[in-house]
C-alpha cells in the first residue's frame, strides 16, 4: 500500500485476513456489516394522526425511488442479481446508501464472485494494454510444446472443436502480440539504421561498428518470431485474405416493426410462401406538388450523403418485386468497414414509392433523434412518427419487463423495513423506561469521590456534628487560635457576612489581601449552620482554590482553628481537602476545600448538587436550587462585574491589614543599589543599526561634480526617548533603563538588591522574610543555583527556599516554618503565593512582574504556558504580601511607567485557552450546545473560538458531527482532564498496551522538550541529539533520551545522572518534571477505568534494557498519529545529484508546504512517506517542529474520515490523502475503523472490562506491527 501515485504490494496478508473474519463475527454487535458511518438513518414515517393523506405518498415515493437508484447502480457495477438483494437487505434497513453497499459486498463476497476491478488481486495485475511478445520458453502456458508433425496431425484429428477454437483465440492474440512486437522491432532497427548513417557522417568507426552490431541483432530478433510454434503465415495470410473478400456490410433490422432489412437473392423458397399467406401492408405515399414543395425523401437522402459522407458513393436502390407491389432496399456505404443496408417491410403501388420509403427509412437510422422528419412530405413524415412511437413502446414494455424482479424486490424491502422502524421504536421505549446496572460516570463517582461524605442522598442527621464542633470549641488549642482570629480584618465583619448570606442567595466578599477572607468566611459559615441552626439539614460547604497548594494549606489552618488534632480528613475532623488524585475527608468532614477541577467532576455526575449547601456554583443552578447559597470572593476580580451578573447581588469589601507597604520600581533600584548595566550583559538590549542615506558632491581635477550615494549606521534610541520623568535620575540610571531588556529577569539586579538589603543603613536593621515572584521553575531553579554558588550567600544568614507546585509537600512547608533570630529567609515562589496562601513573616516582595499563562496556540492546536506580564490588580496583590507584621517594601523590576501601561486585570482565561475540554464537560453534562450555553458565560469567547474547538472535537471523533452528541471516545476524554489530543493518544496508549512510553511522549508535550542548546555549542548538542536519535522521530528520540538517563540514575546514581546529561545536552529538570508528570498521566489514567494490565508485558520490560524492537516502534508511531492526527504531511522526495549534499525536508501539508525545522533529527530526511508533526510555526517560512516519519497504516486506522472510491481502488482520508489498493483492503480498513468504536462503546457501557485479551485489538494490533515485515 502506498500513496496514490505509488503502487505497494499489500503486507500484513494474514492479519488482513483475520480482519475479515472478525469483521464479519461482529456484524450483529456493530449494526450491520459494512454500514455507512455518519450517514442519516432514513426517516420514518410521521404518525397518522399528524400528516395528511400526500406526505406518506410521498415518502413512500421518494424511498422507491432511491431504492431503484440504488439497485441499478449496483447492477451497473456488474453485481449479481442475489448479491444485490443480499446487500440491499442488510445495508439499505440499517440507514445505508451505495457505499454501504459496495461496502458490503466487497467484504462479504469472495474474489471470483466479484466484478472486475473489485477484486483481491488487485497487486498482481498487469496494465490493462496488451503484454509484449514472449519468446517460446516463457510461454508455456500459452503456446504448445513441439511435437513430432506426425504425432501433431494425429492428436488434431481426436481434438474437439473447443479446443480448435481456442487455439485459434491463443493464435489471434499471438499474431496481435507479433505484430506490435514486429513494428516496435523495425522502428528499433530504423533508429539504429539513421544512428549509423549518423556515424558515417562523423567518421566515427567506433559508433558505425556499435550501430551495425545493433541492427544484427535486431534482425536476428525480428527473424526469431517467425520461428515460434504457433506462427502460421498460411494462416495469418489467409485470414486476411478472407478478411478482404468479405464485405463489411452491418445489415439493420428493425424487428420492432417486423422489418427484414436485409434479404438475400437465395433465400428459402419456403421463407416466400410463408410470406405469402401473411397480409400484406401495403400504402399509398403519393403527394401533389401543391401539398410539398420541398426535396423527396430520396433527393434528401442522396444530398445528406453527399453533405456528410463525400468520400461515400450515392446510396444505391435495389427495387424489389413482391406480386404486383414494390419495396425497396436501400445500401449507404459509410466506410470500408461500415456498410447500412435497409428495406421497409411497407409495401407501395410503384417503384418510386418505395424508393422514397426507402429513403426515410434509411435517413431514419442515419440521424435518429433528429428532427429530420419535419422536412420530409407529410406522409413520409408520418410513418416516420411511426416507427419512433413503436420503438418508444417496446423499450418500454421490455423495460417494465426486465425491472419486474427489482420492483418486487424493493417494495419487500421497504415493507420489512417500516416494520423494523416500528418494532425498533417500541423497543426503545421499554429500554428508556429501564434504569442501567453500571454505568461509566458510576465508576467515576467511585473512583474520585468515594470517600465524600458529599454523596450521600440520604437525609443526614447534624446532631452528631454539632455535638463534636461544641466539643472542639472548648480546646484550649481552638481558643488560642481564635484570639488570633479576631486580629484578622475580617472577623469585624463576621455578623454582615453571615446576616446578608440569610438574606441574599448570592454575595460578593471583595477582600483585600491579607483580610482573611480566605479561612475565615467558611468557617463563619460552617459556625452559623452547626450553631445557629438554619432550620436546614444541609451543612456540606465547598471552597474551590484555583491551585492544589492551596486547598491543602488552607484546609490545614482551618483544621487547625477548629481545635481538629489529627488534621484535614482525620477522625472528627470537620474540615478536609479533595485535589486531584488525593482525598483527605472523613465521614465528619462538613467543610470541603477542592479544586475546580474536582468540582467540575462533581457537577458531571450530580448536575444539581444535590447534598452540597454552599458553593461556588453556575447560574443555571441557582434558578433549580433555591436552597443553595453562592459566596464568591476575591481579591483581584472586579466584583461589579460579578455583581451585575447575579443580578446586582450584593458586595461586601473587607479592608487588609493596616500596615503600610513603601513601593519602588526599577529606577529607584538602579538608583539606590548603584547597579551598572555592562554593554556585553545578556540583560542589555542590542539596538539595530539603522542606515541613514545621504549624498556627498565631490568634485573632480577637471571641475565637474560627481554625486556619490552613502549609508551612514545611525543607532536608534538615545536619552531623548526616555520620559522627561526620569530627568531627576543619574545618567547611570538613565542607561540602565534605556538599554535594559525589559522581557528579560534581570537576576543579577536581584543579587544586587538583596545583598543591598543588608548593607543599607534603612534595611540592614529590618528583619523578616523575602518574597520572590518568578515566572515558572525554570527561573527560579537558575536563581536557586546563583544564590548558592554566590560567596555573597554562603554563610548562615541566608536560607532560601522554593516554592513551586511539583515539590513536595514537605519541601513546602518550610516556607511557611519561622527561622531562627538572625536567618533571612528567601523564598522563590510564582504566582502561587500570589493568592489563596499566605507566607506570614513576610517583609519584602521582589515583583519581577512577570507570569506564565495558559494560551492558545494555533499551530499546534495545543494550550501552553506564556510567559506575559502580570495585570495591576496582580501587582497590587503581591504588593500586599509584604507587611503582615509590620511595615512592608515591594520592590519592582519593571518601571513606573510600564506598571501604568499594565491592564487592569488578567483577561479571563476563557477568553485566551482552547475550549475543547470546556465544550466536552459542556456536552457530558447534556448542558445543550457549548455555542449556546458559552453564550451566557461571565466573558462570553466568541463564536469562531467556540466553532474550532467543536470542529477539532469533530475531527478526532470526540462528538457526532450533526449535534452536540459526545462519542464513546468522547465519554472518555471528558473524564481525563488533560488537552483532548494528548487525552485521546493516553487512551489508545492505554488500549493498545503502551502506556509508560505514550504517557513518557505525552509528558513532554503538556511541558518542553529536556534537550538544550547552549549558546555558542549548537553543533556540540546537534551531535549529541543525533546520536540518540531513533526510527526517523523527535518522540522517540526524546523517549531514548529519557530510558538513558533513567539507566544512568538507577545504575550510577547522582554523578552518573549528571555526567549523562551534560554529555547529551539534557536538562535534569527538565527530566525530574517529565517524571513527575508522566505519573501523574497514568494516574489519571487508570483512574478512569483504563487498567493497562499488558503495559508491564509489552513496553515496560524493555525500559531497563534500552531498547526498542521494530515492532514497538511501529506500535507507538500509531498511537502517536491517533493523538496528534490530523497533524500529518505528505514528505516531497527530491533525489540529491550529490550524495554529500543535504537538502531540506520539504513536507506537503493540507494547508501547503512547510519545511521541516532545523532542531528536528528529521531536518533533512529524504525518502517516500508521510511525516507527523507536534507543531506548525512561521518564521521567515513555514516550519514543522517535533517530527516523526509513519506509514500509511496508522494513518488508515486513526487517521479522519475514509471514503472508499471502489472503481478507482483509492481510499481518501479526509478527501485529501490518498492511498492506492485493492478495494477489499480498503473496506477492511473501513470496517476497522467501525470496530475500533465498537471497542471503545463496550468499555464505556463496561468501565470495568479488561481489553487485554479483545480479539478485536489483538487484530489490530498485529496488523500495525507487521507492516513493514
Amino acid at each position: 500500500m502506498g500513496g496514490k501515485n505509488k503502487k505497494h504490494k499489500t503486507p500484513g496478508a494474514a492479519a488482513v485476513r483475520a480482519a475479515v473474519s472478525a469483521s464479519r463475527a461482529k456484524s450483529t454487535e456493530a449494526g450491520a456489516t459494512g454500514e455507512a458511518q455518519n450517514k442519516k438513518p432514513v426517516s420514518r414515517p410521521a404518525p397518522a394522526a399528524a400528516a395528511s393523506t400526500r406526505e406518506p405518498r410521498v415518502k413512500q415515493e421518494i424511498k422507491e425511488e432511491l431504492g431503484k437508484d440504488l439497485y441499478m447502480a449496483l447492477q451497473a457495477f456488474s453485481f449479481k442479481t442475489k448479491d444485490i438483494e443480499d446487500a440491499m437487505t442488510n445495508t439499505l434497513l440499517h440507514g445505508g446508501d451505495l457505499h454501504s453497499a459496495l461496502d458490503w459486498l466487497c467484504l462479504n463476497l469472495s474474489d471470483d464472485a466479484l466484478p472486475e476491478g473489485f477484486s483481491q488481486e488487485f497487486e498482481e495485475q498487469q496494465p490493462k494494454s496488451r503484454p509484449k511478445f514472449q519468446y517460446p520458453q516463457m510461454q508455456a502456458t500459452i503456446s504448445p510444446p513441439l511435437q513430432p508433425k506426425a504425432k501433431k496431425q494425429e492428436e488434431d484429428k481426436i481434438k474437439p472443436k473447443k479446443d480448435e477454437k481456442n487455439l485459434e483465440v491463443n493464435m489471434k492474440e499471438w499474431i496481435l502480440r507479433y505484430a506490435e512486437q514486429q513494428n516496435e522491432e523495425k522502428t528499433k532497427l530504423q533508429d539504429a539504421k539513421e544512428q549509423a548513417a549518423t556515424f558515417k557522417l562523423e567518421k566515427n568507426k567506433q559508433g558505425q561498428k556499435e550501430a551495425q552490431e545493433k541492427i544484427r541483432k535486431f534482425q536476428r530478433e525480428m527473424e526469431t518470431l517467425e520461428d515460434h510454434p504457433v506462427f502460421n503465415p498460411a494462416i495469418k495470410i489467409s485470414h486476411q485474405q478472407n478478411e478482404r473478400k468479405k464485405p463489411p456490410v452491418v445489415t439493420e433490422g428493425e424487428s420492432a416493426l417486423n422489418f427484414n432489412l436485409f434479404e438475400k437473392s437465395t433465400a428459402a423458397p419456403e421463407e416466400e410462401k410463408e410470406k405469402k399467406k401473411e397480409p400484406h401492408d401495403v400504402r399509398n405515399f403519393d403527394y401533389t406538388a401543391r401539398s410539398w414543395t420541398g426535396k423527396s425523401p430520396k433527393q434528401f437522402l442522396i444530398d445528406w450523403v453527399r453533405k456528410n459522407l463525400p468520400k461515400s458513393p450515392n446510396p444505391s436502390f435495389e427495387k424489389v418485386a413482391v406480386g404486383r407491389y414494390w419495396k425497396c432496399r436501400v445500401k449507404v456505404i459509410k466506410s470500408e468497414d461500415d456498410v447500412l443496408v435497409v428495406c421497409p417491410a411497407i409495401l407501395t403501388e410503384d417503384g418510386m414509392q418505395a424508393q422514397h420509403l426507402g429513403a426515410t427509412l434509411a435517413l431514419y437510422r442515419l440521424v435518429k433523434g433528429q428532427s429530420v422528419h419535419q422536412l420530409l412530405p407529410p406522409t413520409y413524415r408520418d410513418v416516420w412518427l411511426e416507427w419512433s412511437d413503436a420503438e418508444k413502446k417496446k423499450e418500454e414494455l421490455n423495460k417494465m419487463e426486465t425491472n419486474k424482479p427489482r420492483d418486487l424486490f424493493i417494495a419487500k424491502l421497504l415493507n420489512k423495513l417500516k416494520q423494523q422502524q416500528q418494532q425498533q421504536h417500541s423497543e426503545n421505549k421499554r429500554e428508556n423506561s429501564e434504569d442501567p446496572e453500571e454505568s461509566w460516570e458510576n465508576l467515576v463517582s467511585d473512583e474520585d469521590f468515594s470517600a465524600l461524605s458529599l454523596e450521600s442522598e440520604k437525609v443526614e442527621d447534624l446532631e452528631p456534628v454539632r455535638n463534636l464542633f461544641r466539643k472542639l470549641q472548648s480546646t484550649p488549642k481552638y481558643q488560642r487560635l481564635l484570639k488570633e482570629r479576631q486580629q484578622l480584618p475580617v472577623f469585624k465583619h463576621r455578623n454582615s457576612i453571615v446576616e446578608t448570606l440569610k438574606r441574599h442567595r448570592v454575595v460578593v466578599v471583595a477582600g483585600e489581601t491579607g483580610s482573611g477572607k480566605s479561612t475565615q468566611v467558611p468557617h463563619f459559615l460552617l459556625e452559623d449552620l452547626l450553631l445557629n441552626e438554619w432550620g436546614t439539614t444541609k451543612c456540606n460547604i465547598v471552597c474551590t482554590q484555583p491551585r492544589r497548594i492551596s486547598a491543602v494549606s488552607l484546609a490545614t489552618r482551618v483544621c487547625d482553628e477548629l481545635g481538629c488534632e489529627n488534621g484535614p480528613g482525620g477522625k472528627n475532623s470537620l474540615c478536609g481537602y479533595q485535589i486531584r488524585m488525593e482525598s483527605r475527608a472523613s465521614e465528619s468532614t462538613r467543610l470541603l476545600y477542592c479544586t475546580t477541577g474536582v468540582l467540575l467532576r462533581k457537577l458531571q455526575e450530580d448536575g444539581l448538587l444535590t447534598n452540597v449547601s454552599h458553593v461556588i456554583v453556575d447560574e443555571e443552578i441557582l434558578q433549580k436550587r433555591s436552597d443553595l447559597h453562592l459566596i464568591l470572593m476575591s481579591a483581584t476580580v472586579d466584583s461589579e462585574k460579578f455583581s451585575t451578573y447575579f443580578t446586582h447581588c450584593p458586595i461586601l469589601r473587607i479592608s487588609g491589614r493596616s500596615y503600610p507597604v513603601e513601593v519602588f520600581h526599577l529606577e529607584d533600584i538602579i538608583e539606590e543599589t548603584g547597579f551598572v548595566l555592562e554593554k556585553d550583559s545578556e540583560y542589555c538590549q542590542k539596538f539595530l543599526e539603522e542606515e541613514e542615506e545621504i549624498t556627498i558632491n565631490v568634485t573632480t581635477k577637471a571641475g565637474g561634480i560627481k554625486k556619490y550615494q552613502e549609508y551612514i549606521p545611525v543607532q536608534t534610541g538615545t536619552s531623548a526617548d526616555l520620559n522627561p520623568f526620569y530627568q531627576k535620575y543619574s545618567s547611570r540610571t538613565q542607561h540602565a533603563i534605556l538599554y535594559m531588556n525589559p522581557h528579560k529577569i534581570n537576576l543579577d539586579l536581584i543579587l544586587e538588591l538583596l545583598t543591598y538589603l543588608d548593607r543599607s543603613p534603612q534595611f540592614k536593621n529590618v528583619e523578616g522574610a523575602v518574597l520572590i515572584f518568578l515566572p515558572g521553575l525554570a527561573h527560579i531553579q537558575q536563581l536557586y543555583d546563583l544564590l548558592s554558588t554566590d560567596r555573597r550567600f554562603f554563610s548562615e544568614r541566608y536560607k532560601v527556599i522554593a516554592l513551586h507546585s511539583i515539590l513536595s509537600t514537605q519541601d513546602q512547608a518550610a516556607a511557611f516554618t519561622l527561622p531562627p533570630q538572625g536567618v533571612r529567609k528567601i523564598v522563590l515562589a510564582t504566582n502561587i503565593a500570589e493568592t489563596g496562601i499566605t507566607i506570614p513573616d513576610v517583609v519584602f516582595v521582589i515583583d519581577t512582574g512577570r507570569t506564565k499563562e495558559n494560551k492558545y496556540h494555533e499551530s499546534s492546536q495545543m494550550s501552553s504556558l506564556v510567559e506575559t506580564f502580570v495585570s495591576k490588580a496582580s501587582a497590587l496583590q503581591r504588593q500586599g504580601r509584604a507587611g503582615r507584621v509590620r511595615d512592608g517594601f515591594c520592590f519592582r523590576m519593571y518601571t513606573r511607567e510600564r506598571f501604568e501601561g499594565f491592564m487592569d486585570y488578567s483577561v479571563p482565561e476563557i477568553l485566551r485557552v482552547p475550549l475543547e475540554e470546556l465544550c466536552l464537560h459542556i456536552m457530558k453534562c447534556n448542558l445543550g450546545s457549548p455555542e449556546d450555553f458559552l453564550s451566557k458565560a461571565l466573558d462570553p469567547p466568541q463564536l469562531q473560538v467556540i466553532s474550532n474547538a467543536m470542529n477539532l472535537l469533530r475531527k478526532i471523533g470526540a462528538c457526532e458531527l450533526n449535534e452536540p452528541k459526545l462519542t464513546p471516545l468522547g465519554q472518555h476524554l471528558a473524564a481525563l482532564p488533560v488537552n483532548v489530543k494528548i487525552g485521546k493518544m493516553l487512551i489508545f496508549g492505554a488500549i493498545f498496551g503502551c502506556l509508560d512510553p505514550v504517557a513518557t511522549l505525552a509528558a513532554v508535550m503538556t511541558e518542553k522538550s529536556p534537550f538544550t542548546t547552549p549558546i555558542g555549542r549548537k553543533d556540540e548538542a546537534d551531535l549529541a541529539k543525533s546520536a540518540l536519535a531513533m526510527a526517523d522521530s523527535d518522540h522517540l528520540t526524546i523517549y531514548n533520551a529519557y530510558l538513558g538517563w533513567k539507566k544512568a540514575r538507577q545504575e550510577g546514581g547522582y554523578r552518573s545522572e549528571i555526567a549523562y546529561c551534560r554529555k547529551n545536552f539534557l536538562n535534569r529538570t527538565s527530566l525530574l518534571t517529565l517524571e513527575d508528570v508522566k505519573q501523574e498521566l497514568i494516574k489519571l489514567v487508570k483512574a478512569a477505568g483504563f487498567l493497562s494490565s499488558t503495559t508491564s508485558n509489552s513496553l515496560e520490560g524493555n525500559r531497563a534494557t534500552q531498547t526498542l524492537s521494530f515492532q514497538e516502534i511501529a506500535l507507538l508511531k500509531a498511537v502517536l498519529t491517533a493523538g496528534l492526527y490530523d497533524n500529518v504531511g505528505k514528505i516531497i522526495y527530491t533525489k540529491s545529484v550529490d550524495i554529500t549534499e543535504k537538502l531540506a525536508c520539504i513536507v506537503e501539508t493540507a494547508q501547503g508546504k512547510a519545511q521541516v525545522h532545523p532542531s528536528s533529527v528529521n531536518r533533512d530526511l529524504q525518502t517516500y512517506g508521510w511525516l507527523l508533526y507536534q507543531e506548525k510555526i512561521r518564521y521567515a517560512r513555514v516550519y514543522l517542529r517535533e517530527t516523526t516519519l509513519i506509514t500509511p497504516f496508522p494513518v488508515l486506522l486513526f487517521g479522519g474520515d475514509i471514503e472508499v472510491q471502489h472503481r478507482e481502488r483509492l481510499i481518501s482520508v479526509d478527501g485529501w490523502i490518498y492511498f492506492q489498493a485493492p478495494v477489499k483492503i480498503a473496506v477492511i480498513f473501513k470496517q476497522l475503523r467501525v470496530l475500533i468504536d465498537s471497542v471503545l462503546r463496550k468499555k464505556l457501557e463496561n468501565p470495568k472490562m479488561s481489553l487485554e485479551n479483545d480479539k478485536i485489538l489483538q487484530i489490530i494490533t498485529e496488523l500495525i506491527k507487521t507492516e513493514n515485515n
